[in-house]
């Protein structure tokens, strides 16, 4: 090897050297992970419950079981829950915890700890939520004989209205229409195809697709709970696989179209536009 290659070689060799010591950085700490909150995970939890030492709206007991069909809202309403808004909920397991000290030798009145803001249990695991007095952003929370302090958002997280965990979906999650009857259409499946009756000589089984897509799919944007209508006549119903029945009741709205559900007590309220894509066949003229 020539002198000039070996120089280049031992150049070489001394620039990577360098380079290794400016990424490796020798004496720096690695930055250290926050522990959680807890070790459970989240595909384990079966079951969800929150008690709120709230005022009104916020003081109801929420209740949530894990079913076949997912998570489903047991208490105060019978109905699908909202996955997203019980995702939320199940991301406390793993908040990171920002401290840790032993309540043995604290007063829990300190914390407001001795009848807690909201307690939140995972099957037999609870969280129990004290205040946020003198911290910024954070919050106390306790299980065990533990204190904890971690992101004051999951507070407002799990100290919504009850109406916040419904889900938006009109029917059921993974369920499957085998009926359906609108006011002026009537469809029905039998082995295998949709027949119908809506008054008019050529329907497109394109067209019958698309309906019953929008009934399994839409979504309201917003939800309410009344039982102002709970003996109304239904304008419609929705027969579906699992030998369940939806009926609703269509309530005029200038600005809204809204589906009450006589037999949860759920208004859905959705855009004026979705009345025609939900109560109409493409192919045939009201």
């Amino acid at each position: 090897m020539s002198k000039r290659n070996l120089l280049n070689l031992v150049l070489l060799i001394f620039t990577l050297a360098l380079v290794a010591i400016v990424i490796m950085e020798p004496g720096k700490k690695e930055a250290t992970q926050p522990p959680t909150l807890t070790t459970l995970k989240a595909e384990d939890i079966h079951s969800i419950k929150i008690h709120r030492r709230g005022i009104g709206a916020t003081d109801q007991d929420i209740e949530f079981n894990k079913t076949p069909r997912g998570w489903q809202l047991v208490k105060p309403y019978s109905v699908s829950a909202n996955t997203f808004r019980v995702d939320s909920i199940l991301k406390l397991l793993a908040a990171p915890s920002l401290s840790q000290n032993d309540l043995s030798q604290l007063d829990l009145s300190t914390f407001d700890l001795k009848q807690p803001l909201v307690t939140v249990s995972f099957n037999d695991t609870r969280i129990e939520f004290g205040h946020n007095k003198s911290l910024k952003n954070h919050r106390y929370v306790k299980i065990g004989s533990t204190l904890y302090m971690i992101a004051d958002t999951f507070y407002y997280q799990v100290n919504a209205r009850a109406e916040s965990y419904i889900n938006h979906k009109l029917l059921p999650e993974n369920a499957r229409i085998t009926k359906l009857i609108l006011p002026n259409i009537k469809l029905e499946q039998a082995e295998g195809k949709w027949r119908v009756k809506a008054g008019a000589k050529d329907v497109s089984a394109d067209s019958i697709t698309q309906l019953i897509n929008e009934w399994q799919l839409s979504q309201a944007y917003d939800v309410k709970v009344s039982k102002a209508e709970v003996n109304a006549k239904a304008d419609i119903k929705v027969y579906l696989n699992n030998e369940q029945t939806s009926r609703f009741k269509i309530i005029g709205s200038s600005e809204s179209f809204i589906l009450f559900n006589i037999d949860n007590g759920i208004s859905y309220i959705l855009s004026k536009d979705r009345q025609d894509k939900l109560l109409k066949l493409n192919d045939v003229e009201s």
